[in-house]
């Protein structure tokens, strides 16, 4: 074992390794970013947005960003790098609680009574 962190594990989401930092979403809306070489903190618990309830999915990533779903509906974007900075959100206005799917070309996002597919057809597809 390299290192460990005994108190920044997160109870729902699954950590996401993107671009050479560790980001952890936790269940109660916030997020932390280290080196996963070293464990080394690049910032601490952040808070993503007051009163952004409860997380259930895991984070991804995409173009330099990182996306993290509440259980509300409602997607934070954030600038991946040493900066915590949420740039945007988008809201379904439905509970989500699980983890977008990716296939394809596709994101796909289940609600409690809707599936979403998105997609960009004439961008590039890149990290």
């Amino acid at each position: 074992m390299v290192w460990y962190q005994p108190q920044a594990g997160s109870y729902n989401p699954t950590p996401l390794i993107y671009r050479d930092r560790f980001y952890t979403l936790l269940d109660r809306g916030f997020f932390t970013a280290h080196d996963p070489k070293t464990g080394a903190e690049v910032y601490g618990k952040q808070r993503i947005e007051r009163g952004s309830g409860a997380f259930t999915a895991s984070p991804w990533a995409y173009n330099g960003k990182v996306f993290v779903l509440s259980e509300d509906g409602d997607t934070f974007v954030i600038e991946a790098g040493d900066e915590f900075n949420v740039v945007g959100k988008n809201s379904l206005d439905e509970m989500c609680m699980s983890t977008p799917a990716i296939a394809d070309g596709s994101l796909f996002i289940r609600t409690r009574s809707k599936l979403y597919r998105m997609t960009n057809q004439g961008a590039s597809a890149g990290p």
